[in-house]
């Protein structure tokens, strides 16, 4: 019994550390994407803010992949990269697409929401340590 709990409290700090790790990696990626899904699909904003989001993307990815994680958060940080590559390589086509003369149609939002379900799955995993 007493084993049982000091690995839930264990469990509790880990998930705390992890989360930290994720959010603050990611927390700029959000904010992007956020700020991409406001501006009208065809605009000169809509590029710029891709292009910002490419570049917090790479950096986030970045940062996570140099991070030294245990056992408990590495699973939560694999979906988390697997999010930001989607990401990544999504907006990069996005943005050629965009660049074309003319430019071609390129669906960004399916692979968004295949982005955003990898991090729900990883974060869901540390809800589960709560």
């Amino acid at each position: 019994m007493i084993a049982a709990a000091v690995l839930l409290l264990a469990a509790g700090g880990a998930n705390a550390d992890c989360a930290r790790l994720l959010d603050g990696a990611t927390a700029p990626v959000e904010r992007s994407l956020a700020f991409f899904e406001l501006q009208p699909e065809y605009s000169a904003a809509a590029l710029s803010s891709a292009r910002e989001l490419l570049a917090r993307a790479h950096d986030a990815r970045d940062r996570l992949e140099a991070a030294r994680v245990g056992s408990f958060c590495a699973p939560s940080r694999s979906e988390e990269l697997i999010y930001l590559n989607h990401l990544t390589l999504g907006f990069t086509g996005w943005t050629a697409a965009r660049t074309r003369r003319p430019p071609s149609v390129y669906d960004i939002a399916s692979i968004v929401r295949r982005a955003r379900a990898h991090r729900a799955r990883g974060r869901a995993r540390l809800r589960g340590f709560r």
